[in-house]
């Protein structure tokens, strides 16, 4: 068993391998122990994943009070839903690789939910501020055919023929099997892969009929004229009666309307107000802002937006006397989500000069980060220049272990007790220093990696000149010390002046996550931990 083999295995399981591939795989698991053992353990792990979340989401299920009061309005609940949304995308994946193909001759495909099982159509993979009017309201993560009112929000559901819909709210849609929806009112992004062709949405005069491509469609509730632009490949627009006759085909560019009976160009219709499932993420990040700067204690929050001065990282809470802080090198790329900025370190100069004034007895200091590769004996996350007594000191070890705290204070009791950060994936890192409870604690993705003891002693945290990324070995404090520069991505940094409690760090990381898909789970380290 190889990484080939395994990529060819998560292929096969999101039901994106082709015919020459499955064979090669086939042969593979004929010849290779291993490899059928792997398929077996990833196989009984889905099922027990997918049976747990389809078995809570039947269970009856009560909502919390939605924190904006609606009549007749739930929103949904985050506590479990990443892990039931991680099973429901195995469950989905399994069952698009197996559901036939849409009918011959551009019809919709099987009626009646042919093509999903026990009655499961959907599946939400991700949502931002979604509240739903009663009594139009799914389960938790399962959409089973009926109407829904979407109040507000927006939320992204998976066919289980591997159909992606971004409803965005307000919206009044009914699904009716896994090849149709229709949609009374509101917007909706289409992505539809072979394995759903003729997957259509279906408004008030017309059916809008995919043929392999990537539509966006809204539909105004009141005169239900409905604007569809094709973003990728073509859509059949069909009448809505039971001939179902094709008034036309529009192709990638086309955008089209149907008013007062008729097919027509559209020429002003906002291609860009469409939502796509990697926007949602971002969305949801968005709509904390406010919540963010009222966070007690926060000193510092910059959000990496890049504004006019392309070199200033602002500080978006500038009133606790944290400035901006000044970019040198590192370059602006993509964050966690598309429109998301991040800035990319990747040269021993590269780094962001940030200025944290005063003493303090606690600090939390909180980043996401992305890292390409450890290059160094240390890697740096941020880091007070040079090593006085009272510094602070961020950063990762060559293994991706985290370490560092306070310069000056004896760590009688230092242990590793969970995983390193891993390379090419977003995490997030968390350090929590209190010297009133004589304790510092490193989290990697809401869970504890390093705890320590701290000595008593009278000394205070002053931060003053520190750099994001990387470290300046001021006054030759560590002679023979190499490049700490950090090779990678940052999205986003907080600092607070109170030591934030395991249950804060884990909202935290649960609020910017990337996606509901995305596992704060982290593997092993496959070598002995080094000593500390």
């Amino acid at each position: 068993m190889n990484s080939v083999d395994l990529e060819r295995l998560d292929a096969w399981r999101h039901g994106r391998i082709s015919e020459d591939e499955f064979r090669v795989l086939q042969e593979r698991l004929m010849a290779d122990a291993d490899l059928r053992a792997a398929l077996r353990a990833l196989a009984e792990v889905e099922e027990g994943l997918s049976a747990l979340a389809l078995a809570r989401v039947d269970s009856d299920v009560t909502f919390p009070p939605n924190p904006v009061p609606r009549t007749g309005a739930v929103a949904f609940r985050s506590a479990w839903i990443p892990w039931a949304i991680a099973a429901a995308a195995c469950f989905v994946a399994l069952l698009a690789w197996w559901t036939p193909r849409g009918a011959p001759g551009g019809t919709s495909g099987p009626p009646n939910g042919a093509g999903s099982a026990a009655g499961v159509t959907a599946m939400l993979v991700d949502e931002a501020g979604a509240v739903f009017a009663q009594p139009r309201q799914p389960g938790e993560v399962r959409f089973d055919p009926g109407a829904y009112e979407l109040v507000s929000g927006t939320v992204h559901l998976r066919y289980v023929n591997g159909a992606d819909l971004v409803v965005e709210g307000p919206a009044r849609f009914e699904i009716r099997d896994a090849f149709r929806t229709d949609l009374t009112s509101g917007r909706v992004r289409a992505i539809v892969p072979p394995t759903a062709h003729g997957f259509t949405v279906v408004t008030h005069e017309v059916a809008y009929e995919d043929v392999g491509t990537e539509f966006g469609l809204s539909v105004d509730g009141t005169t239900g004229e409905s604007r569809m632009h094709v973003f990728d490949g073509q859509v059949n627009l069909r009448s809505g009666d039971a001939g179902g006759r094709l008034l036309r085909s529009a192709f990638v560019g086309d955008s089209v309307g149907f008013r007062d009976g008729r097919v027509e160009d559209v020429s002003d219709m906002d291609v860009g107000g469409f939502p796509s499932p990697g926007d949602i993420g971002h969305l949801r990040w968005a709509a904390r802002r406010k919540e963010q700067l009222a966070d007690p204690g926060l000193i510092a929050w910059f959000p990496f937006e890049r504004g006019g001065n392309s070199s200033q990282l602002v500080n978006a809470a500038r009133e606790y006397g944290v400035p901006d802080g000044r970019i040198a090198g590192a370059r602006w790329a993509t964050g966690r989500w598309p429109g998301k900025q991040a800035l990319w370190f990747d040269r021993d100069s590269d780094h962001v000069e940030i200025e944290i004034p005063g003493e303090h007895a606690e600090l939390t200091v909180a980043a996401w980060l992305k890292v390409d590769r450890f290059e160094h004996e240390m890697t740096a996350i941020l880091n007070s220049n040079g090593a006085e007594a009272g510094g602070l000191h961020f950063q990762m070890n060559r293994l991706g272990l985290p370490r560092g705290g306070l310069l000056g204070v004896d760590r009688p009791h230092q242990r590793w007790v969970g995983n390193p950060v891993p390379l090419g994936k977003w995490v997030h890192v968390v350090s929590v220093l209190s010297l009133p409870e004589r304790r510092h604690v490193i989290y990697v993705n809401g869970l504890p990696v390093l705890e320590s003891g701290l000595a008593k002693n009278d000394l205070l945290l002053q931060p003053g000149h520190c750099r994001l990324g990387n470290w300046f070995n001021t006054g030759n404090a560590f002679r023979d010390a190499s490049s700490r520069a950090l090779r990678g991505l940052v999205d986003e940094l907080s600092i607070w002046n109170r030591a934030l409690s395991a249950d804060e760090v884990a909202a935290l990381t649960e609020s910017g996550r990337p996606s509901l898909l995305w596992s704060r789970e982290n593997p092993p380290l496959k070598v002995p931990l080094p000593k500390l």
